[in-house]
């Protein structure tokens, strides 16, 4: 007997190791919780930065589709339309659609010894 969405009960305490299943084009399809959760990334900065530096991170992204959030101490940070900072606080580093493991910091802030980075990614990118 099939039950409605609505009726399932919820997973809980999911983790990486566990196995998923879901319907994708009208079959089951068996994944696990580690590709179908975002990735969490931590960086805990060892020296002062200037502002405009580059920045590698300890994960991979796709440039310019969204996929990647970064948070400075707990706050989320902006991506920004250009290198001064207009209207976010740092920058995608490569071409639109390329893989990168670098973010670059406006010129109008920098990092602080002792700061944390968080970075989540949506996927699952590696240096090609």
């Amino acid at each position: 007997m099939n039950k409605k969405i609505s009726e399932l009960t919820k997973a809980t305490e999911v983790k990486d190791e566990d196995i998923i299943m879901i319907l994708q084009n009208n079959e089951n399809k068996q994944v696990e919780a580690k590709t179908f959760f975002n990735n969490r990334y931590k960086l805990k900065i060892g020296e002062n930065t200037d502002p405009g530096s580059e920045i590698t991170i300890p994960c991979y992204y796709k440039v310019g589709t969204d996929v990647l959030d970064v948070y400075l101490n707990g706050e989320r940070l902006l991506k920004s339309s250009d290198d001064s900072g207009t209207d976010g606080h740092y920058r995608e580093v490569g071409d639109a659609g390329s893989i990168s493991n670098k973010i670059k910091s406006t010129t109008d802030w920098s990092l602080s010894q002792g700061d944390t980075l968080e970075l989540v990614v949506r996927g699952e990118y590696n240096a090609i």
